[in-house]
């Protein structure tokens, strides 16, 4: 019964060339915008589901985060950099959305087979709407950062701009590598923990805890290439520092370029490989 109620979705879902993958995405991202905004709205309304403080807990796990390693940078270090705690909590709700948005794009198919062998749907909605609710519990988390900004005397310059690029660069580069993925995790749950290890050695290689000016001058160049992430979370932090940000144009661009075809690869990816992985729900 399994068996011929999966081959009826993989005809319902035939291959997409890869060439058509994005193409086949946007029509069907149009086409089904009001159950985009209903998985949205259930992914906000599910994570903190049965929990006393609810959505608070976005603005508290990013906060006691920052605070704890506060304390060990105080004392490991003996001391930090002026504006720290702001740049830390930055760094640390940017790479948070990062980080969920990878992993919930990633587990999409695997996290909703109930729903899957029960009726056919674009199933690139799952990553797409989880990306969007993670937007939205960035942006509540952002609230912590006005008291942080008062404090260290926040005024409102151009730079700032450079805050919503930040964003939208993060936000893409991390659907693109969770479409990457999905396909191959829903076959071997290897890649999931292989992720889970990167993503952690990940949080520690990228400017969080630490300002660029730790990487060698000479090798600067060479890590920004093969981690956009650090660029995005630059431009995110000096944005709300209100301070020019210290990266060449060409590098800016080189990291939106790099997160673009991420993600066109991994939508492509995804729709020529969804239906055939979903026997293995």
């Amino acid at each position: 019964m399994d068996d011929t109620i999966n081959n009826n979705f993989i005809s319902l879902n035939p291959p997409v060339k890869l060439h058509r993958g994005v193409l086949e995405y946007l029509k069907n991202m149009k086409e089904n915008r009001e159950m985009l905004l209903q998985f949205v709205r259930r992914d906000f309304k599910i994570k903190y589901r049965g929990s006393i403080l609810g959505y608070l807990w976005s603005l508290l796990e990013p906060t006691l985060t920052a605070l704890v390693y506060t304390v060990l940078i105080l004392l490991i270090r003996g001391g930090g950099f002026y504006r720290q705690p702001l740049w830390l909590f930055g760094g640390i709700i940017m790479f948070q959305f990062f980080r969920e948005t990878l992993v919930g794009g990633m587990q999409s198919l695997s996290q909703n087979r109930g729903l899957i062998k029960r009726i056919y749907f674009p199933r690139e909605i799952f990553a797409t709407s989880n990306m969007l609710s993670k937007l939205i519990f960035l942006i509540l988390a952002m609230f912590p950062l006005i008291p942080l900004l008062y404090y260290y005397g926040f005024e409102i310059n151009y730079n700032q701009l450079y805050i919503i690029p930040a964003i939208f660069g993060l936000g893409i580069f991390g659907l693109g590598l969770g479409y990457l993925l999905c396909c191959a995790h829903t076959i071997y749950s290897d890649i999931g923990i292989i992720t889970k290890h990167a993503i952690f050695f990940l949080f520690f290689l990228s400017p969080i805890l630490w300002k660029l000016d730790k990487i060698p001058e000479e090798h600067l160049d060479l890590y920004l290439t093969i981690n956009p992430l650090a660029v995005f979370l630059t431009m995110f932090r000096y944005g709300l520092d209100g301070v020019s940000v210290p990266l060449e144009n060409s590098i800016i661009i080189q990291a939106f370029v790099t997160s673009i075809a991420v993600l066109i690869i991994g939508i492509s990816i995804f729709k020529r490989f969804e239906g055939s992985v979903i026997k293995y729900l």
